[in-house]
């Protein structure tokens, strides 16, 4: 959806209209449900938060915003809601729900969309860079360039300032830089549109 179309849907939803509600449901369902496997890794529970958030949105839709950006919005209701959803699992099976570990987003070889072009060594040097960064410099490297938000937004769904999403990205993609050969760096910065 186009945003401007986004926001004139998002106002009929607001409005009561069920089509415009299912046509936003549809526009986000696979980018919600690919943002909550990297944050959770749970096929179920990815489906459950996005059931729920959509679900709690009808039914207090009179107290939502007016937006002029919807995706941002939607983004930061999922995250939210895994949140609350890894919490209120944690509380029930009586762990201490620890943010680090909660939010883990994962990267396969397959989001790169060159798994074909690499060598065995070359995915698992691929993963271990990976698993080198944070879990906040992997979700906001995937904020950034696998769902194509801007760094503002970034900052609004991860609720952190502008300056420190644009440097836990810098330092995400210098960790990479100090830890990728030159050939797996040149698919890489294909793959993220130069950013490297």
């Amino acid at each position: 959806m186009r945003p401007d179309a986004d926001a004139l849907r998002w106002s009929a939803f607001l409005a009561g209209d069920e089509r415009a509600f299912e046509a936003i449901f549809q526009a986000y369902y696979r980018e919600l449900y690919a943002y909550g496997m990297r944050l959770t890794g749970n096929e179920e529970l990815t489906k459950d938060c996005i059931q729920d958030l959509f679900q709690r949105w009808w039914h207090c839709r009179s107290t939502l915003p007016a937006l002029r950006e919807v995706k941002p919005y939607v983004f930061k209701s999922m995250r939210h809601e895994v949140l609350a959803a890894l919490k209120a699992q944690q509380r029930n099976s009586r762990l201490q729900f620890d943010y680090a570990s909660g939010f883990e987003v994962q990267y396969s070889p397959e989001d790169f969309m060159i798994a074909q072009q690499l060598s065995a060594e070359q995915h698992a040097q691929l993963l271990a860079a990976l698993a080198r960064l944070s879990s906040r410099q992997r979700e906001a490297i995937y904020l950034r360039f696998f769902s194509g938000f801007e760094y503002e937004r970034i900052s609004g769904i991860m609720g952190l300032t502008y300056q420190s999403t644009r440097n836990l990205i810098y330092q995400g993609l210098k960790l990479l830089r100090q830890s990728l050969t030159l050939t797996l760096l040149v698919l890489l910065s294909r793959l993220l549109g130069g950013a490297y």
